[in-house]
């Protein structure tokens, strides 16, 4: 275990590779009474076309954010928010370009909490029914996206800067993409991006970073994963031109407003 000073913060880094390739870094702080917790993968929206064998892989838009929704149902039919509630702690979930967080935050049971964060992101359950099922709930979160003007207003900057990397892409996706999301997909990026030595544990609050080391270890030593070769993903020729140099948007709004970009 590796630490270091952080001297402008007044506090410790702590942190270790295991054998598998996961990464953990934990910043105890004695003086807290909470512990927040994030599990990462480097897999967002981004990353729609790769390989890690000889042939390239594209997937849907939308499939990073569609794989943060299904992680949150498991076999045995409990789902997070019901079992941190259970236990008076708050776990979420985000998705942006780069990478994809699972989270939990809250003082007590911190080794059953650790443990099932870890279990239940490294145990997926894809059917084509459930599936089929978060298509039609990503679809209406993507709908009330279309009538929220900040989220219009972010989406449209990106789509009129980029001309052909992928950040011109909504992270959700489209309604269209979203129906050509299958189970097979779902699955194929799982195994890519959910390795443990393409993620990471980040601990903070009022913890024993041995402690948090060991209860980490101990649940890896216990499964086994497919050594994954090195991950390629598409590179893109990207202009320094903008896509588009303006645009004027009408929705049903009070005060009108305005958003800059600069592509550098």
């Amino acid at each position: 275990m590796k630490k270091t000073n952080l001297k402008h913060l007044d506090l410790e880094l702590y942190e270790e590779t295991l054998d598998n390739g996961l990464s953990i870094y934990v910043v105890p702080k004695k003086n807290f009474n909470n512990i927040y917790v994030t599990f990462t993968t480097k897999f967002g929206s981004n990353e729609i076309e790769f390989t890690t064998k000889s042939k390239m892989t594209k997937v849907p838009l939308g499939v990073a954010h569609f794989l943060e929704h299904k992680l949150f149902e498991q076999k045995d039919g409990i789902d997070p928010f019901t079992f941190y509630n259970e236990r008076g702690c708050d776990c979420n979930a985000n998705t942006n370009q780069y990478k994809t967080t699972y989270l939990f935050s809250g003082p007590n049971y911190f080794e059953e909490n650790l443990n099932y964060l870890i279990d239940y992101v490294q145990e997926p359950y894809f059917t084509d029914e459930n599936v089929k099922k978060e298509k039609g709930i990503i679809k209406q979160e993507i709908k009330m996206d279309l009538d929220d003007p900040e989220t219009v207003m972010y989406e449209k900057i990106l789509e009129n800067c980029f001309v052909n990397h992928p950040m011109k892409y909504p992270i959700i996706g489209t309604i269209k993409t979203i129906n050509e999301i299958t189970k097979e997909d779902l699955y194929s990026c799982y195994e890519a991006f959910y390795n443990p030595s393409n993620m990471f544990i980040t601990i903070t609050g009022n913890v024993d970073p041995n402690l948090a080391i060991k209860i980490i270890k101990e649940n890896q030593k216990k499964k086994k994963f497919k050594e994954i070769k090195e991950i390629k993903i598409k590179k893109y020729n990207e202009p320094k031109e903008v896509a588009r140099q303006k645009e004027v948007i009408k929705l049903n709004i009070s005060i009108p407003e305005f958003i800059l970009a600069y592509k550098i």
